[in-house]
């Protein structure tokens, strides 16, 4: 009860603090000539009753999470600069071994130039956190994604070119040194406005993944896809993606990935307090597993927001996801090809008391179930935000 107590003080003395923030009328941002920056701050309070994702003995733990961050939008003549810098400074009650101060960093640079546009962007982020669902240990570590794309547009013909470059690097177990790797991401699109509000699309990509310590693990991938961009009905909005990835790896003992791969996103709205978001995917992931080089994911995730009126939101969320291995290993007496089955329900409120400040409580209960049960847990999560944008 004093750690709930603590808790309750905490996030009522910061939420009263915004609340009666004597520069609140500052909520439109501030204008320098054309540039507007806008900071902002979050509250977060989570309640984890399975803080290392054990599938026994759990440790549970209140954990806060202050966001101080500065965004900027700068319009210069016909180009477009966006920036966003943010902090995460993640404090746990009991488990301190976990606290952390996490950095994010991101820009788009868009300069159209006659027919053509140009969109440069960048993002960083130095965090310690899970890489993935598949991993249950945090992890400390700097990924970089950063690249360009020239997008040309003719009547109802459409060309882009892209390229993208994305850097991990580990920084605090030396087990995990031998998972740093660079890609590289070479990409064509062609699209066609076949009707009114919706392009028809063919898209070839190429991708290089390259290791800094060993060859081993080392792929070339080439990506074949089709799909369609836009208004499917009038009241769904998508984009789908499909096709085929072939995944060859360096060392010819290797299982490779050829197989089929699908990406989509759908929003469909019922009416305007009502809509439903979903998306679909099937593709491949590096993995940090024993033996296998990569796991194919299969993943659906679901949310289904609701208006009760114009300052709150109810909403539900949910997720399943198969994570499939394609070689065996042992664990304890056991061998096989590890599989994992994870599941993912929520609900929660987001109640928009300003134009500038809002609060949001989440609700989650996640389970994972492999076929190995030592990677086995069950997770219930409960997050109360406050975030204020000025």
């Amino acid at each position: 009860m004093k750690k709930v107590y603590q808790i309750f003080c905490f996030i009522t003395f910061l939420s009263i603090s915004l609340l009666f923030n004597p520069f609140s009328y500052a909520a439109q941002g501030i204008r320098i000539g054309n540039a507007e920056i806008s900071p902002y701050a979050e509250i977060k309070v989570q309640y984890d009753d399975n803080v290392f994702l054990s599938s026994s003995d759990e440790k549970d733990d209140f954990i806060y999470t202050l966001t101080p961050g500065i965004g900027v939008d700068w319009p210069f003549r016909d180009n477009s600069l966006k920036l966003d810098y943010h902090v995460n400074i993640n404090r746990f009650l009991d488990n301190t071994s976990q606290d952390a101060v996490d950095h994010f960093a991101s820009g788009t640079l868009d300069v159209p130039w006659r027919d053509v546009k140009f969109t440069f962007y960048d993002d960083f982020r130095r965090v310690f956190e899970r890489p993935s669902t598949e991993d249950s240990d945090r992890v400390k570590r700097d990924d970089n994604r950063a690249g360009v794309t020239v997008a040309l547009e003719r009547e109802r013909l459409g060309v882009q070119l892209g390229y993208e470059n994305f850097i991990r690097n580990y920084r605090s177990i030396p087990a995990y040194d031998a998972y740093d790797r660079n890609d590289s991401l070479y990409s064509l699109m062609l699209t066609h406005q076949t009707f009114a509000k919706t392009k028809l699309l063919i898209e070839y990509d190429f991708g290089q993944i390259r290791y800094d310590q060993s060859t081993r693990s080392d792929s070339d991938y080439h990506q074949f896809l089709v799909g369609a961009i836009g208004e499917l009905t009038p009241k769904t909005t998508a984009t789908i993606k499909t096709g085929y990835q072939i995944r060859d790896y360096e060392d010819g003992d290797q299982p490779d990935f050829d197989t089929g791969v699908l990406y989509a996103d759908a929003v469909h709205r019922f009416s305007q307090k009502n809509a439903l978001k979903i998306s679909f995917e099937r593709t491949a992931y590096e993995s940090t597993y024993g033996v296998n080089n990569f796991y194919r994911a299969e993943n659906v995730t679901a949310t289904f927001d609701h208006f009760f009126n114009t300052k709150l939101l109810g909403f539900l969320t949910g997720e399943y996801r198969i994570n499939s291995y394609p070689r065996e290993t042992t664990e304890g007496s056991e061998t096989k090809k590890r599989e994992d089955k994870y599941y993912s329900l929520g609900a929660g409120f987001k109640y928009y008391m300003k134009t500038w400040l809002s609060f949001k409580l989440h609700a989650e209960h996640i389970t994972r179930d492999s076929n190995f049960g030592v990677y086995d847990y069950n997770e219930n999560l409960v997050t109360l935000t406050a975030r204020a944008e000025f």
